[in-house]
């Protein structure tokens, strides 16, 4: 039944009994609180290390270290095709950190340390989030947990961009930072919270303007947020209707866009291509905290759920109607990083809210947890149910609850035979989640591994629950700490997962200790290197510029000039008969070619490529035919 005490049981979330005279003075103070706090932290830390064990420098962690050798070496790199037209990096707060971080440490160990330092901060984000908004309850542990473990993608098409990230990147800083920033806005402490946001915003700045929004419309009146929502985007079709002749403010058009389209996420892909049920799923839940969560975060669930509906609205437009370049540079899609983790927590409030009003609360726990574990496929569903909810009246509620109770006992019947449907599937679903693992941590028990990687709820929700008792186990608190902190430490000493091969190749990379490439004795800084299949190598342990390569194409989106060179030297690359020939374009200083060109001496070689100077190609060519067009 609903009534006003349940209501006021429901806002004001498990406080802790007051300490007894000398409590302090005994010092058990910090084993019934700092301890549980500590430990909840450290366990979802483990956690987060086994599901992200460290993979090396890979995906966008290869753009971050070619933006370090650039701030070391930028005379050297300037001519590079990365560079030439300008960079993201140069707006970014996290390039002459992470610039001096390589150039003290190497590139191998900044990256780690970077990785490392991002995950744990990302855990604090999700944990001070959890607790200011959920407090310290189950929902609330179980939040910390489960986001640990789950890689869940913001991303518009092909799940590029995921929440865990286990490379180094400035998305490793910028996102816990701008979650911090809504934990702190949680708190009512809107002046950090606008520090941090704004610290997000530099690092990062296509994600962190988003908390930054978020903080700076905190204390407008929800009356000017909804028509403020709908200005760029009536902006954007002004001036895409027009299409004047201004750098950024014009539609882009032809292969550049063309291109776009095509890559995995920049635009909106077609209807049944993209992931446009996900967005809306978050959208659902936020609404639901709108409707039912704690009237304390309403206003916050409220003004994200505006901002993420007026990226969203952006990101529409200028994937089906007008292609904005300012705006599809921006990628307003961007908001749904900081919406999706918002939206979990407002369905845990509502949820909480709703066990708190109800007296079917283990029956409601059970028919959800159930349903999910039977088919992963119906959280979306779910959400929705739980948003649909949210807008019936209180008195329906009542009079369902009312139901429920005179049904409850064939209620538990059926949430019995269902979990016993269900326990086979969850064993095999275990089976499968620890098989699809990218690595092992022990032999054998693959099932073991599908818990340990957050493939259902499970282990989350027990360990949640087991927290839980700590101020009754006083006794247990400290040992249980002690023995999280050595699981973390020697988790740790074996979070790197990279072959033996790899994790020397690239201890080399800006080293200055390392030993030097047989190249560099012939290739001056600031030449340039056509060597496509090492383009690695030419940056970090040449230290010059790269004529071509997949890396460089990353980042398009920001410059027609550069898409259009990248696309002209790789065509070159591809069509030619031989690597020489692509001393045909004059920016190339020296070629590297996987296999000794016949009737030609390279001037040295390695395992995997033989170095030739442009110049002399050139010079014998004109002696024996005229200079090929190019």
């Amino acid at each position: 039944m609903w009534s006003r005490a349940s209501e006021a049981r429901a806002d004001v979330i498990a406080p802790e009994k007051s300490a007894p005279q000398g409590y302090f003075l005994r010092g058990a103070l910090v084993t019934r609180r700092v301890l549980p706090v500590l430990t909840l932290w450290l366990l979802a830390f483990l956690l987060w290390l086994l599901n992200n064990p460290y993979q090396g420098i890979w995906h966008d962690a290869r753009v971050y270290g070619l933006i370090s050798t650039h701030w070391i070496y930028p005379d050297a790199l300037a001519g590079d095709l990365f560079f030439r037209f300008g960079s993201q990096g140069s707006l970014s707060l996290f390039t002459p950190i992470y610039g001096e971080l390589v150039r003290a440490l190497g590139l191998d160990m900044a990256a780690r340390l970077v990785t490392l330092t991002g995950g744990a901060l990302w855990v604090a984000a999700l944990f001070f989030l959890a607790r200011n908004m959920l407090g310290n309850t189950l929902p609330g542990r179980f939040a910390v947990l489960f986001g640990v473990v789950i890689s869940v993608s913001y991303s518009p098409n092909a799940s590029i961009f995921v929440l865990n990230e286990n490379f180094a990147t400035a998305r490793s800083w910028a996102m816990p930072c701008g979650l911090l920033a809504v934990a702190l806005l949680a708190a009512g402490r809107a002046w950090w919270a606008g520090a941090l946001a704004l610290l997000s915003c530099l690092l990062h700045p296509l994600l962190g303007i988003w908390p930054l929004a978020l903080v700076i419309i905190t204390r407008m009146p929800m009356r000017w947020i909804v028509p403020l929502t709908f200005i760029p985007a009536l902006a954007l079709i002004a001036i895409g209707m027009a299409n004047p002749d201004i750098p950024h403010l014009q539609l882009m058009r032809g292969e550049w866009l063309d291109y776009l389209y095509g890559a995995s996420d920049i635009l909106f892909k077609p209807l049944g291509e993209n992931r446009l049920p996900v967005y809306f799923t978050a959208l659902a839940g936020l609404l639901a905290g709108v409707r039912a969560g704690n009237p304390r975060w309403q206003a916050l669930y409220a003004r994200l759920l505006a901002l993420a509906c007026g990226g969203l609205m952006l990101a529409l437009i200028i994937a089906y109607w007008l292609p904005l370049e300012i705006v599809v540079q921006g990628q307003p899609w961007r908001v749904f990083w900081l919406a999706i983790p918002v939206a979990a927590v407002a369905l845990l409030d509502v949820l909480q809210r709703a066990l708190v009003f109800s007296r079917n609360g283990a029956l409601l726990t059970g028919l959800l947890l159930v349903s999910m574990t039977l088919d992963a496929t119906l959280l979306q569903p779910l959400v929705w149910l739980i948003c649909g909810a949210s807008f019936v009246s209180r008195q329906h509620l009542a009079l369902l609850a009312e139901k429920v109770c005179e049904w409850r006992k064939i209620l538990w019947v059926m949430l019995i035979a269902l979990w016993l449907l269900a326990l086979p599937g969850l064993v095999v679903e275990l089976e499968i989640a620890g098989a699809r693992f990218i690595g092992s941590w022990w032999h054998g028990a693959v099932a073991l591994h599908g818990l340990v990687a957050g493939a259902v709820w499970f282990l989350p929700l027990l360990l949640a629950f087991c927290l839980g008792q700590f101020p009754r186990r006083r006794g247990a608190a400290l040992p249980v700490t002690m023995l999280v902190i050595a699981l973390v430490a020697i988790t740790i000493t074996h979070w790197d997962w990279r072959s033996d091969t790899q994790r020397v190749e690239e201890a080399r990379w800006l080293n200055p200790q390392a030993a030097v490439h047989p190249f560099a004795a012939y290739i001056r800084s600031g030449q340039t290197v056509a060597w496509p299949e090492r383009e690695m190598t030419v940056w970090f342990k040449l230290h010059t510029a790269s004529y071509w390569g997949k890396t460089q194409g990353i980042g398009v989106v920001f410059s027609q000039q550069k898409f259009a060179e990248w696309q002209r030297r790789g065509a070159l690359v591809e069509k030619a008969s031989n690597r020489l020939a692509v001393c045909a374009d004059t920016a190339v200083d020296w070629v590297v070619s996987p296999q000794p060109v016949p009737g030609v001496a390279p001037l040295a070689a390695v395992a995997d490529g033989a170095l030739y100077a442009c110049r002399a190609i050139t010079q014998h060519q004109a002696a024996v035919s005229p200079a090929p067009s190019f």
